[in-house]
């Protein structure tokens, strides 16, 4: 018996599998083909106009030539006009001290504030004026006696007599004894009369550094007081501002003054007073001083109170023949950007004359009639087709 070893029947199978995912992949395809050509014959048509152009809508206003009011805004302290430091040109102890000398009280012009013993200048006083009166006989005496040397003189008959025989020198020293004596009694009669302490001016008291039975010295700080009535406002104004003001008319330029206080926005008048007349060289600010008028009330807050901080806006001079448009409107390379009769965006170069919180005051560059354009443009390209949205001659 014969055996045979092959692999016919193996290779007879696997290439009959083979054509039979040739054949299924070409009918694929074939269906794939005839079923885009079916589509592309029978698909809709796209349209091919071109698209329509966009035009960009922009809000303008058409700014006027006119003459603007100009204000520099600043702030400040409020300060009082004058402010002591009282002290004692005596020395004692306290035997009277007001009640109201302390943090808040007020004292009328002249008003006792308090007393010093008095004891040991009315001492004084009276030593002095014994003094006086001792130099006064003497000078007296001294008269006399020249009088009687004269007499005496003559009767020699030796003409004129000596200084000394009419005893000049000695009436000269008598004078002099008495003049010392009187400005003694003065001064004694002053030290009698600072014992009362009294107010220098119409005044509050800030701070008090005495109390009943202390012992003073002469010179000692005895209370820190500010005067009521015209408040001050210090303001520094920049150089630059400065230009905005009126040059000789500045004194006396009214200003307006305003700040919070008690939760609530309080409003003051005032006026330029005072110029300092000198630059700050570390700020390269000048400094004005404001003098705030009061209220014509009773109320607490007739005057400012010291130490507030309050903004002033400081009236200045009238700027002729300007156009006044908004922030918005000014690019960063000093243009602005107008739309012709045509439509089309133009570029205009413009001289600013002061630029200020939400508008900018131009000079020139700007012809009367131009429409400015207001609202942002992504990509300004000049000579664009723009449409207007609105038109007005106020500033947004």
């Amino acid at each position: 018996m014969k055996i045979y070893l092959t692999n016919k029947p193996y290779l007879h199978g696997g290439s009959a599998r083979t054509v039979l995912v040739l054949i299924m992949v070409v009918i694929v395809l074939s269906i794939g083909v005839i079923g885009m050509m079916v589509l592309k014959k029978t698909g809709p048509k796209a349209d091919r106009e071109a698209p329509a152009k966009s035009i960009p809508t922009v809000k303008v206003i058409t700014p006027q030539l006119c003459d603007i009011q100009l204000y520099v805004n600043t702030q400040g302290e409020v300060k009082a006009r004058m402010s002591t430091q009282l002290s004692s040109q005596v020395m004692g102890r306290t035997t009277m001290v007001s009640p109201k000398l302390k943090a808040g009280g007020v004292f009328e012009k002249g008003e006792v504030m308090l007393e010093i013993e008095r004891v040991d200048f009315i001492t004084a006083v009276a030593r002095a004026e014994s003094a006086l009166a001792d130099a006064r006989l003497l000078l007296e005496q001294e008269q006399a006696r020249a009088e009687q040397a004269l007499r005496d003189w003559k009767k020699l008959g030796k003409g004129d007599a000596p200084d000394l025989v009419a005893r000049k020198p000695q009436i000269l020293s008598a004078k002099a004894k008495v003049r010392a004596a009187e400005a003694e009694v003065g001064r004694c009669a002053r030290d009698l009369e600072r014992t009362t302490l009294r107010a220098p001016y119409h005044c509050r008291v800030d701070e008090s550094y005495v109390d009943y039975g202390a012992h003073i010295i002469a010179g000692m700080r005895v209370a820190d007081v500010s005067s009521m009535g015209v408040r001050e406002l210090r303001v520094p104004v920049p150089l630059k501002e400065m230009a905005y003001l009126k040059d000789e008319e500045l004194i006396g330029s009214a200003v307006s003054v305003e700040a919070e206080f008690a939760g609530e926005i309080k409003m003051w008048r005032g006026r330029v007073s005072l110029s300092e007349g000198k630059v700050d060289r570390r700020t390269m600010m000048m400094h004005l001083i404001v003098e705030i008028t009061g209220l014509n009330d009773n109320s607490p807050t007739a005057q400012p109170p010291t130490g507030l901080f309050a903004q002033a806006v400081i009236k200045g001079r009238i700027m002729k023949q300007v156009m006044e448009i908004p922030r918005s409107a000014l690019r960063d390379n000093q243009t602005v950007l107008t739309v012709n009769e045509e439509g089309q965006l133009q570029v205009l170069s413009v001289t600013v004359a002061r630029t200020m919180k939400d508008t900018v005051l131009i000079s020139r560059g700007i012809p009367v009639g131009s429409m400015v354009i207001t609202s942002a443009i992504a990509t300004p390209v000049r000579g664009m087709q723009l449409e207007i949205e609105a038109i007005s001659n106020e500033q947004d």
